[in-house]
């Protein structure tokens, strides 16, 4: 297929694996971190860190297209790439619609916790609603990392290619 397809599919594979490598954790991460008792820092820098992921999995996408147009024996009529796309769109949107939007209230509540004065009893609905939210973020990672495994599944069986 020639080298500018092979140096764009190096370079979404290693978007794929810096991007959906960071985030397939980050469930993991917050509930770990909590248990932990984790500073807010770490919870920032945490977010920080998933921004950047985001980036590279945007660039795993545009790579993706890019390595799809140039190829001679690939289409975006090929059902493995087009199911692809949809399920990356999905996951895209439960990542912005559900997740981030959960963590954002998430580190809202563990800020005006952590700055309250005294102890915070366990039946406090500020930790109530941390608790639901985090069990929240939880199942959205898991649906996330569950899109993610399919369209792997996809691009190494290729039905339809």
């Amino acid at each position: 297929m020639g080298p500018g397809y092979d140096v764009l599919l190096v370079l979404h594979l290693l978007c794929v694996i810096g991007g959906f490598g960071y985030l397939a954790y980050s469930g993991l991460v917050l509930v770990l971190g909590r248990r932990r008792g984790a500073s807010l820092g770490t919870l920032e820098v945490t977010q920080q860190v998933g921004t950047l992921a985001e980036m590279l999995i945007y660039g795993a996408f545009v790579f993706g297209i890019a390595a799809v147009g140039s190829s001679h024996h690939w289409h975006f009529g090929d059902t493995w790439v087009w199911v692809s796309i949809v399920l990356f769109v999905v996951a895209v949107g439960l990542l912005h619609g559900v997740i981030r939007r959960s963590q954002r209230e998430y580190a809202a509540l563990a800020n005006r916790v952590a700055a309250s004065s005294g102890p915070v009893a366990s039946d406090d609905p500020q930790v109530v609603r941390i608790e639901r939210l985090e069990r929240r973020l939880v199942a959205g990672w898991g649906a996330f990392n569950l899109f993610v495994v399919a369209v792997v599944a996809l691009m190494v069986v290729r039905p339809g290619g």
